[in-house]
């Protein structure tokens, strides 16, 4: 299971951060031919525009599986340790559900109604686009279940706070 992880987080951590790469390059052409070249670029706002969704998503996908992601720990800190655990396998089983039904199915309906259409500059499918529903919720699913697996093994507890914001690197 370690090895999955560590490859699902290479691929999707890599795929993050060349996609930020891209789109820095990219903000970069639209100011310089904005005003080095007084000739505004037609391209560069669609392509941000849809690789902050793609970011987004995959972002969300590697929060979830390092633990990371925002949580209202109220009702659990002042929990039983018993309950303490039963809440904190709910958190992957939700994420599961969410990831296969919302993000997955919702996501693969999206792209079912969006395929026909393009974009307005690139002429790219918006189905292209809406793929990042899907491909995001079998992130979400898959490291939902890694992350229950590790709580049932015992392999991984879930990261403080403090822990979270100062590992948040690693």
């Amino acid at each position: 299971m370690r090895v999955l992880r560590r490859l699902l987080d290479g691929i999707v951590g890599t795929a993050c951060c060349l996609l930020l790469a891209a789109m820095v390059a990219v903000l970069a052409w639209q100011v310089f031919s904005r005003y080095a070249l007084n000739d505004p670029s037609t391209f560069s706002e669609e392509i941000l525009r849809f690789g902050l969704v793609w970011l987004s998503l995959l972002g969300a996908a590697y929060s979830t599986g390092r633990g990371t992601h925002m949580a209202v720990t109220l009702l659990r800190d002042f929990s039983a340790p018993g309950l303490r655990r039963v809440l904190d396998m709910a958190v992957p089983a939700g994420f599961l559900i969410f990831g296969i039904v919302v993000m997955g199915m919702g996501g693969l309906r999206a792209m079912e109604i969006a395929s026909g259409q393009t974009t307005a500059v690139l002429q790219l499918p918006m189905s292209a686009i809406y793929a990042a529903l899907p491909v995001s919720g079998f992130c979400i699913s898959l490291y939902a279940l890694l992350n229950f697996a590790d709580l049932l093994l015992q392999r991984r507890e879930r990261p403080g706070e403090v822990e979270a914001a100062l590992n948040w690197g690693d």
